[in-house]
């Protein structure tokens, strides 16, 4: 079972996603899983669900919530068994996406205490994929909800801090700038993000604007608490300005992710919605359910900003990155964006030998073997981009291996503009079909 509470509560069996049922029957099974394994007694879940005034059917609807979920989740009654009075949901280590989330977090903490910066970078990141926004986003209004989503969120940001302390120790300064000065806006008075944005913005060659950022953090944290800024700030003020040694970068290996691939630039701004699906869609490949995601949109709304975003973050996650795109001068060969991906992967494309469709099919076949056999090595990003522009076999053969998506461990992109052929028929195998406006 794969219980999700990172974002909306999902609960996947295999490849079969569950129904859940109404709000109430949701909510449920959320509180169940916050206490995993643990006896709930009934007026415990009333309380929680309901409030100081329940209504008088409240057990008799916690009943029947009982019983449509025991219908739903395998193992039915030994699933969520009844005790004493009450009800336990049984959750087997790693079930739960909050508990792996949390042992990655602490995985990469341990190697960063260690000294070991790649290794914690490699942690965290993977640990830091499986959040998809808000958790348990369907109750932010339930009363049993607040405390834990209050928690995770404050986890989620020092976990954050942890990756970004690990990419500082591994010579990431320069492409965090634009990272931290996005984090220090949306978290004005953490003081440890104002410390790493001040110490990247040093070892990138921007001592004012370090200083700069010193400044602006203690007008913050005068304005906003009324308090000084902590002695560690004070000292990386100190220090910046005697321009000590100790301060410069001295990584000790390469970044983490430094495989073929792309990465892009700087944050995505305005996609928070997309980058949580994409993200969620990248998390389901990385654990071998491969999936396919179609994006649509006009002339510079950003579907190519957005495919490099994902692409960095499977990258840092440990995943290969394979692009092709369309070309709109004309003279490509049939299934041009194909050659390129698998050029990549130092593959060569096996075109069809022959014009029929049975040759056609055999070189879908191979295509797909070539990239299972990949995918078996090392997870995959499969990004074809300018779809509007690629040959209509092309487009057949993204529609071949979606089919065969679920037992991959594949994430494909189909970036295309709203006019691209077979837009629908792409849509109709992709998990989720993402228009972007302008």
């Amino acid at each position: 079972m794969d219980y999700r509470i990172l974002g909306p509560l999902e609960v996947l069996d295999g490849e079969r996603r569950l129904t859940l049922g109404g709000t109430r029957q949701r909510a449920v099974l959320a509180l169940l899983l916050l206490h995993g394994n643990e006896a709930l007694p009934s007026e415990v879940i009333v309380d929680e669900l309901w409030g100081e005034s329940p209504p008088q059917t409240a057990v008799k609807v916690l009943q029947n919530c009982v019983s449509a979920l025991r219908k739903e989740l395998p193992g039915g009654p030994e699933t969520l068994r009844t005790a004493g009075g009450g009800y336990a949901l049984r959750v087997e280590p790693g079930e739960l996406d909050r508990d792996r989330f949390e042992r990655g977090l602490a995985d990469g903490r341990a190697a960063l205490a260690a000294g070991d910066a790649g290794e914690a970078a490699e942690q965290l990141r993977t640990a830091l994929v499986l959040w998809r926004g808000t958790p348990l986003s369907d109750f932010v209004y339930e009363r049993f909800a607040q405390d834990e989503i209050a928690r995770l969120e404050e986890v989620h940001i020092a976990g954050v801090e942890d990756r970004i302390e690990a990419d500082l120790a591994l010579g990431g300064h320069a492409e965090l700038a634009p990272e931290l000065e996005s984090l220090v806006a949306r978290h004005p008075v953490r003081e440890r993000l104002r410390g790493q944005l001040m110490l990247a913005l040093y070892r990138s060659g921007r001592q004012a604007e370090a200083l700069a950022a010193y400044r602006e953090a203690r007008r913050t944290l005068l304005d906003e608490l009324g308090i000084e800024p902590g002695r560690a700030l004070q000292e990386l003020e100190r220090a910046i300005l005697a321009q000590e040694p100790g301060l410069d970068a001295t990584p000790s290996q390469p970044a983490v992710g430094a495989v073929p691939g792309r990465r892009a630039a700087s944050p995505v701004v305005g996609r928070d919605e997309e980058l949580a699906l994409l993200e969620a869609g990248l998390a389901d490949a990385l654990a071998g359910r491969g999936r396919l995601f179609v994006v649509a949109g006009a002339a510079g709304t950003g579907k190519t900003r957005l495919g490099d975003e994902i692409a960095s973050r499977a990258k840092a996650a440990g995943a290969r990155i394979l692009w092709g795109r369309g070309w709109h001068g004309g003279g490509a060969p049939p299934f041009w964006p194909w050659i390129q991906a698998l050029r990549d992967a130092g593959r060569d494309f096996p075109s069809p030998a022959g014009d029929d469709d049975g040759a056609r099919f055999r070189a879908f076949e191979a295509v797909t073997e070539l990239l299972r056999e990949e995918a078996a090595r090392q997870p995959l990003l499969l990004v074809f981009d300018d779809l509007q522009a690629a040959d209509a076999d092309s487009l057949l053969l993204i529609e071949f291996l979606a089919s065969e998506l679920p037992e991959m461990a594949v994430l494909m992109l189909a970036l295309g503009r709203e006019e691209t052929p077979r837009l629908d028929e792409l849509g109709r195998l992709a998990t989720r079909t993402l228009h972007l406006g302008s």
